[in-house]
């Protein structure tokens, strides 16, 4: 095909022509943008009028050609004629109605429910001290007890010899320096998989929360969902990175890569090999289970 008649090719046809490129099904796109498949179809189809609006036209067709490595931006301004309008007062009005949903949401701070809200902070922190104050002091009552009782009885009991004092004393030793020393082990983060699946694996001694980052040497998609809620999702640059906190709640961490080949991933500055096998596939779907 000659350079004049790829550059009369419809967007449809070149969006669709990048995804075969990278051997991508709709499934597949469907997977990775999460927009519904019959909106691909249509995209592709150019049956714009099939989308939710011409908002939606716009941002779909941006996500959809910078998941096959197209500039979307470019995409748009080039095929600008041919795509739905969408003026400025669309995003205002859109980004007013977020605004006032959230807002309605809140509770009043003028109502009793609102003015319990605001204190209640404040009254969490005050029970939390008083209750480290009452446990201090039940503490110091405890041991002056002991302390008292351990004098009395000390008198009346004739004193053991040194050298079965220096025995205990030296087996305590040995007994806390191997106990430190298996606690150091035990506590050594380790990344393994389950059985030998290469696409499900366990973490653990991780961090109270886990430090992931991501890389990749080329233009790659990744999301990451935390215990069924998605935490980040976002198409990397060639050689880009991007770090991701994981909730000291997380349980469970289901990553997918648009671009698994290319995709490097670290948690706490330790490598995570989440392609063991070396596959070619760019598309995976890694599940990490966190104990």
């Amino acid at each position: 095909m000659s350079e004049n008649s790829e550059e009369k090719s419809t967007i449809g046809a070149r969006l669709k022509a990048a995804r075969i490129a990278k051997s991508l099904t709709i499934d597949d796109l469907q997977q990775i943008t999460k927009i519904q498949k019959r909106y691909l179809i249509a995209i592709e189809d150019e049956q714009f009028d099939k989308l939710p609006g011409d908002f939606y036209v716009r941002a779909f067709v941006k996500q959809y050609a910078d998941t096959v490595d197209l500039d979307g931006n470019s995409l748009l301004e080039e095929y600008s004629d041919e795509l739905p309008t969408t003026h400025a007062e669309t995003y205002v009005q859109n980004v007013d109605e977020v605004q006032l949903t959230r807002s309605a949401s809140r509770e009043d701070p003028n109502t009793p429910a609102g003015r319990v809200r605001n204190y209640l902070p404040t009254i969490i922190v005050t029970a939390i001290v008083v209750i480290i104050l009452l446990f201090i002091w039940f503490m110091a009552a405890r041991t002056h007890t002991t302390s008292s009782s351990a004098t009395a009885t000390s008198s009346s009991v004739e004193v053991s010899s040194s050298k079965k004092s220096s025995s205990k004393a030296s087996s305590k030793a040995s007994s806390s320096a191997k106990s430190s020393s298996k606690k150091t082990t035990t506590n050594k983060q380790t990344i393994k998989a389950n059985g030998s699946s290469d696409t499900a694996y366990t973490l653990t001694n991780g961090a109270t929360k886990n430090k992931v980052v991501i890389k990749s040497t080329k233009a790659a998609w990744t999301s990451v969902t935390t215990n069924g809620s998605q935490t980040w999702q976002g198409t990397l640059t060639a050689n880009g990175s991007h770090t991701v906190t994981l909730p000291s709640n997380a349980s469970t961490v289901k990553f997918q890569f648009g671009n698994a080949v290319a995709t490097s991933v670290t948690i706490n500055g330790k490598k995570f090999n989440f392609n063991p096998n070396n596959s070619t596939s760019q598309v995976r779907t890694i599940t990490l289970t966190i104990k």
